[in-house]
């Protein structure tokens, strides 16, 4: 079994692993290993450590981007490209922490980093600013999935039982209503019936258009 093993193979076995159990920090080669049905050893000769494991992920989850077509004008063409972003993350599991923890050296990410500084900057963005734009984005996106994702384990503890944190839930919402903060309240109402992608997507708009006084 194991002459038939493969980086592709390890990947993906990986990404399993992360299904089941979605703590990237418990992820090991040992554990890897055990879902193939190998030894330990066998995967170092297709992978060179943990981390080279991490970049071949971010490889394979980058490699299934798929471009949007030019839009008409710039800013929706940014647009597209962040929407196809955000389905992409949501397909693999953990697929932010991967992408922080690890360096894009692969030749798809840098084609498609390429490609989006190209737009800002046929669209009249300095360097310096379309540099400024793309990071930006890329926190506004990154930043939602994470919250989004530890709020989800946060759920999961109190619908699991935990005391303390409903206990937090309900103080939260008692002071609150004792101290008529109706700004907060009407905020968790929009926050509880927005689905996540559109708030994202709004929120890309927001900030898209407010590059309109640098062009």
């Amino acid at each position: 079994m194991e002459s038939k093993l493969s980086k592709e193979k390890i990947v993906q076995a990986a990404f399993q692993l992360l299904t089941e159990n979605p703590e990237l920090e418990k992820l090991s080669m040992r554990k890897v290993a055990q879902k193939l049905n190998v030894k330990a050893p066998a995967i170092y000769w297709h992978v060179e450590n943990k981390q080279a494991l991490l970049q071949s992920m971010a490889e394979e989850i980058e490699n299934h981007f798929i471009p949007p077509k030019p839009q008409e004008t710039w800013k929706e063409t940014i647009y597209a490209y962040m929407e196809n972003y955000y389905e992409l993350y949501q397909q693999y599991p953990c697929a932010i922490e991967i992408e922080i923890q690890t360096i894009p050296s692969y030749p798809s990410r840098l084609r498609n980093l390429d490609a989006i500084l190209s737009i800002l900057n046929k669209a009249g963005f300095s360097i310096e600013l379309s540099y400024m734009t793309i990071t930006s984005l890329q926190h506004l996106l990154f930043g939602m999935l994470l919250d989004s994702a530890e709020e989800k384990k946060l759920y999961n503890k109190v619908m699991s039982g935990d005391d303390y944190l409903k206990k937090q839930i309900i103080l939260m919402k008692q002071y609150v209503q004792d101290h008529k903060l109706n700004n907060i309240s009407e905020s968790i109402q929009y926050r509880q019936k927005e689905k996540q992608k559109d708030f994202f997507m709004k929120t890309l708009r927001v900030f898209l258009n407010g590059l309109d006084t640098f062009v």
